[in-house]
């Protein structure tokens, strides 16, 4: 124990005076988290808040019209004109308007649309009930729509779907209505049509969750475990840096006359790196909650697992200590290990969805960043900060990273045994 004493003691020591190294591992990743918070926050909001400009003339004063015109308005996503240049457009200056790429829809709403939907139905449920055979022709019930044609399909058909929607709502009131009526008059016991609401069937739309607390997922909830994890495998260039400089400066060999144990030495090296990698993950998740609100953003929810996020921060350290030290025993110089290092966590940051989230990544994409443990723990920290997943949820991830690390340092053994022989 006295001799893993001592070589904690240097490794802190050399922890210290390595100022860049500190800087790198602390600094960083809090400008980082701050600066990519705020800029995919405002992306997010004007993606959010671009409205899709659309001409809305409105020329029937029943339900049908004020059914489609309170819509368009309710969802908010249009930027409704309703005239062009204070002139309410024909039909043929509508088309020429979206034509021109002014707006990207243009629905026209002719006059007594819903009187005519009224009077068809009242004529075709009398007829009915009279037990006649109707042969009058309908009255003609159509409104215009126009869509710019380089609007993407799916956005058409959802237009077309709400439309008919509303007209289909409208038709059945009226038909329930005349139905009403018509029975009214042959039964004692009078009805109301009010008994046949076409919305008996409500849809209630929540985020997916585990233990009962819904959250809605926000800029910060990404970039705070993203920017944790890349900080946490940034150390790999101070550790496997200090690594070589010491069997470059010879201080690793006279270590070993202690006589001092490979894995003592390795042993040393992971514990203080282990905290430095806790600490980092604690000062990240401090600025998701009690400093990025400050900017305007909103604040980190932890979940209700802290064992979870423990488990899963250690597991993460584990992987990057155990990267750093394969990178430290294979490098040749510490050139070597810090570029190929910085490269190698910043290609896995990138297929791993720190700097973009994976649900913006091609199909392709998406599969290639199953190969980064960055995808590892940030998929579990979503289960833990977006579901409220507990440690049973996030244990094949926090495996994973475990293996990755015991893989690394397995390699490690194995290169220095055979090619140093250091142990």
């Amino acid at each position: 124990m006295s001799k893993l004493k001592y070589l904690l003691y240097k490794d802190l020591l050399l922890l210290v005076r390595d100022i860049a190294g500190m800087l790198l591992m602390f600094l960083m990743p809090v400008v980082l988290v701050i600066l990519m918070s705020l800029l995919q926050d405002s992306t997010l909001n004007s993606v959010r808040d671009a409205k899709v400009p659309i001409l809305l003339v409105n020329k029937d004063t029943g339900e049908l019209g004020k059914a489609i015109e309170s819509e368009i308005f309710r969802t908010g996503i249009f930027e409704v004109s309703q005239d062009v240049e204070g002139v309410v457009p024909s039909v043929n200056q509508l088309e020429k308007a979206v034509a021109s790429s002014r707006f990207v829809l243009g629905i026209y709403i002719p006059e007594n649309t819903t009187d005519d939907i009224r009077q068809n139905v009242a004529k075709y449920v009398s007829a009915a009930f009279n037990g006649v055979e109707t042969t009058t022709e309908h009255i003609p019930v159509d409104f215009t729509v126009y869509i710019d044609p380089t609007t993407k399909s799916s956005f058409n058909s959802t237009v077309m779907s709400t439309l008919k929607e509303k007209a289909q709502k409208i038709q059945f009131e009226y038909i329930m209505k005349e139905i009403t009526k018509q029975v009214n008059l042959l039964s004692p016991v009078p009805i109301s049509s009010n008994s046949f609401s076409g919305d008996q069937v409500r849809i209630e739309v929540k985020s997916a969750h585990l233990e009962g607390n819904d959250i809605v997922p926000n800029s910060v909830q990404h970039n705070v475990p993203a920017w944790s994890l890349f900080a946490i495998f940034f150390i790999v260039i101070s550790l496997s840096g200090s690594i070589i400089k010491e069997r470059e400066e010879g201080s690793f060999s006279r270590l070993l006359t202690m006589p001092c144990s490979y894995t003592e030495y390795l042993l040393s090296k992971a514990i203080i790196y282990t905290v430095v990698a806790m600490l980092q993950f604690a000062i990240m998740l401090l600025i998701g909650v009690y400093l990025l609100p400050c900017f305007g953003l909103e604040s980190l929810n932890l979940g209700s697992s802290f064992a979870a996020l423990g488990l899963l921060a250690l597991s993460s350290a584990f992987a990057a200590i155990g990267y750093g030290i394969a990178i430290g025993n294979i490098a040749r110089t510490y050139q070597q290990s810090s570029v190929f290092g910085s490269m190698s966590v910043v290609i896995m940051a990138a297929i791993g969805g720190v700097w973009i989230p994976l649900f913006l990544m091609s199909e392709t994409m998406r599969t290639i960043s199953l190969l980064s443990p960055m995808h590892w723990g940030i998929s579990a920290f979503y289960d833990i900060f977006l579901k409220d997943a507990g440690v049973m949820a996030i244990l094949p991830e926090s495996a994973a990273l475990l293996l990755f690390g015991a893989l690394c340092f397995i390699i490690a053994v194995a290169y220095n045994h055979k090619y140093r022989m250091d142990i």
